[in-house]
């Protein structure tokens, strides 16, 4: 999962407050889970832990692209086509492109684009992931190898 806009990130610093918060209230000496069914209380501690770092990091990641700097190359590996999705996303944060702004360049309403986002452009047409692509600057540099193998028949 990752932050898609500002919303979302304004979200997701909200719930890391709350998740230290329960840190804190869950570590306090007093703590009756603690005392009672320490199992439990770890089980609760590591699960809150484990959310606080995944928020976390997309925290920094939304962060980080949202600050680059405009004239700094961007440079996404990808290992498989399920990959661009998040790559397209990156790509609008990183270019300071609201999901509004490009749907507006794309002809589309933002709610649309809001969806296609939030489902990995699962719905979205070749023609509107190629379009996507040119108007946020994204060009591959590296030849694609392709190896297709024939089913064998019975």
């Amino acid at each position: 999962m990752m932050i898609l806009n500002d919303l979302e990130y304004q979200t997701t610093k909200e719930r890391i407050a709350g998740f230290q918060r329960a840190l804190t209230e869950l570590n306090t000496p007093d703590n009756k889970l603690k005392k009672t069914n320490p199992v439990l209380w770890q089980l609760n501690v590591d699960g809150v832990q484990s959310l606080l770092a995944d928020f976390s990091e997309q925290i920094q990641e939304y962060e980080a692209l949202i600050s680059r700097k405009q004239h700094e190359p961007l440079v996404f590996e990808i290992d498989s086509l399920a990959q661009l999705p998040q790559i397209l996303i990156k790509a609008r944060l990183a270019a300071k492109i609201s999901q509004s702004e490009l749907a507006n360049r794309l002809g589309i309403e933002a709610s649309l684009l809001q969806r296609y986002e939030d489902r990995e452009y699962e719905s979205a047409t070749l023609t509107q992931l190629l379009e996507i692509s040119q108007i946020l600057g994204i060009s591959i540099l590296q030849k694609v190898t392709l190896e297709v193998t024939t089913p064998a028949v019975s």
